[in-house]
């Protein structure tokens, strides 16, 4: 599949996804934004005066894609590095530049063909098919109030997903959420289940409790595998009677909710280890909702960017991105996630502001920390690292032996752009071969 994501010049123009199958060739030119298969071929016009009348062909063949500059003014840039005039370059997943549009390719795309809408239903919610189509189930369930548990990285967006299946579930209810990391038990215990007055020193009145709260609404549990074992079994007869005893009560209380709750952490790995109810994981994890990390969902970067920045802040009147800085933006691997990239782009705004208001322009300079400097860390200061990430430091190693350190061959064969390579080095504390 190919996405425009974004420009540099205008942000804010939608991004639109196209499916590649059926088509033997792409063309990226520069004309009143249109797209059309004519003959086998996708024609994709863009409104960018540095795109060239042939700027950019993509070909699709047995072999999987490849891309060729067809002799632009400004060049083709691919995984951030320049494409010579005339080379047909082998690609699989590729931030591609064309003029000061960029795109997103992909090959080998498997899951949902319909994106969800974000609540305003202005753009989807997502541009990549497996998570839409997680998504398309879990809001099928939704719908029906059955009880979901949410997964995924810090800062991946585990509590927007959740609102967006409260919106889509239709009831009437609130949203409530409860941090189940941000309080001791005992304390949690009484958010969760409310008191009866006297029910212990300084409970002078009765408190309804954030489950009641929920009533004809959903509860999100977040960080619920923080909770202790004793409140889990509390938790799970609620959840299967729909009812709660408030602490210091003599009655149970009917309640009517749907539960959705949201972790960072293994689930599975603590029932293994006796740190979290099997059968509470087993009412909660009817379908579990897994959300990718940023790093692994490029297509989306356009999106979350636009949403970020809107509305613009109060003064701006337009906003637009120096060249370099958002090729760095949209290659930077955001090992924070989304949170990651609100706060920088929110604190980039701010730097970026002319005192007077007007036009801002978002460059290297506004980056607070810089966007290289943000990842640039030894793993180990970051604390054990995941199966997927010491096969990738591996073979990582293997490569830097195999090609004496040649940054460039690294990442063709790992189809990445060589900042990512150096990015990647620096993660995980490697140098190359007689540094």
């Amino acid at each position: 599949m190919l996405v425009r994501l974004i420009s540099a010049d205008d942000p804010f123009f939608p991004s639109f996804r196209h499916w590649l199958e059926g088509v033997e060739t792409a063309r990226i030119f520069r004309g009143p934004e249109r797209t059309r298969v004519r003959e086998q071929t996708l024609e994709v016009a863009i409104d960018d005066p540095y795109a060239s009348a042939n700027h950019a062909l993509i070909r699709l063949g047995p072999g999987g894609l490849t891309l060729r500059d067809e002799g632009s003014s400004n060049g083709t840039w691919a995984n951030g590095d320049p494409l010579p005039r005339g080379e047909e370059r082998q690609v699989r997943t590729a931030l591609i530049e064309v003029g000061r549009t960029f795109f997103l390719l992909r090959d080998g795309t498997t899951g949902a063909r319909e994106s969800p809408m974000m609540p305003e239903g202005n753009e989807p919610l997502t541009f990549h098919p497996g998570f839409a189509d997680v998504l398309r189930r879990a809001s099928r369930l939704a719908r029906r109030s059955h009880d979901l548990l949410v997964v995924g990285e810090s800062g991946a967006g585990k509590e927007v997903a959740a609102r967006w299946l409260h919106q889509q579930s239709g009831r009437t209810g609130p949203l409530v959420a409860v941090n189940c990391a941000a309080l001791p038990e005992h304390l949690l215990e009484d958010e969760l289940f409310g008191h009866v007055k006297g029910a212990f020193s300084g409970a002078q009145s009765d408190r309804t409790g954030l489950i009641r709260a929920a009533h004809e609404g959903t509860l999100l549990l977040d960080e619920v595998g923080e909770m202790s074992p004793a409140l889990q079994a509390k938790l799970l007869r609620s959840l299967e009677d729909r009812r709660v005893r408030p602490l210091g009560g003599e009655r149970e209380l009917p309640v009517d909710i749907q539960v959705i709750a949201a972790t960072h952490r293994d689930l599975r790995t603590m029932v293994g280890e006796g740190k979290f109810r099997q059968d509470l994981h087993a009412r909660l994890g009817l379908l579990t909702v897994r959300i990718p990390p940023l790093r692994e969902r490029p297509e989306d970067l356009g999106l979350l960017i636009r949403s970020v920045l809107t509305p613009l802040p109060a003064g701006v009147q337009s906003l637009r991105f120096e060249l370099e800085t958002l090729r760095d933006l949209l290659l930077h691997e955001w090992p924070m996630n989304v949170r990651e990239l609100r706060k920088l782009l929110l604190a980039a705004v701010d730097l970026a502001v002319p005192e007077s208001g007007g036009a801002v322009v978002i460059g290297p300079q506004h980056l607070p920390g810089g966007i290289v400097g943000s990842v640039e860390k030894p793993a180990a200061a970051s604390g054990p690292r995941s199966a997927e990430d010491e096969a990738l430091r591996a073979r990582l190693s293997a490569l830097l032996a195999e090609h004496k350190g040649n940054l460039a061959a690294v990442a063709r064969d790992l189809d990445r752009p060589r900042i990512s390579v150096q990015r990647l080095m620096a993660r995980f504390g490697l140098r190359r071969p007689g540094s």
